[in-house]
């Protein structure tokens, strides 16, 4: 019985998570069918439960705030100026210059 809950929970937690992965590559495709570039400025850095960064920046005089993983090795702080790559129909949705889909 233990092992049979434990297992659902383990199957409930994988299915979520490919379901979070496999809705961020759908974003990113859909980014890079019609995007454009501006400049964004991490607002917070996050090294727990992943590497992430908040990132504001605005576009048509709307600001949005996105976030975006990096790596260890990738070196950013808060208030660093970076790239960002938004999709023009929903501005809402962006990668950042750490993003290796970014210069694809």
């Amino acid at each position: 019985m233990v092992f049979g809950v434990i297992g659902l929970m383990a199957f409930g937690v994988y299915f979520i998570a490919t379901n979070l992965r496999q809705e961020e590559l759908d974003n990113i495709d859909f980014i890079n069918q019609n995007y454009n570039f501006t400049k964004g400025i991490v607002v917070k850095k996050s090294v727990q439960k992943g590497n992430h960064i908040r990132v504001k920046y605005e576009v048509d005089n709307k600001e949005y705030i996105g976030i975006d993983g990096f790596t260890s090795y990738q070196k950013v702080s808060e208030g660093d100026t970076i790239m960002v790559k938004y999709s023009v129909s929903k501005p809402e949705l962006m990668i950042s210059q750490f993003n290796e889909q970014f210069n694809k």
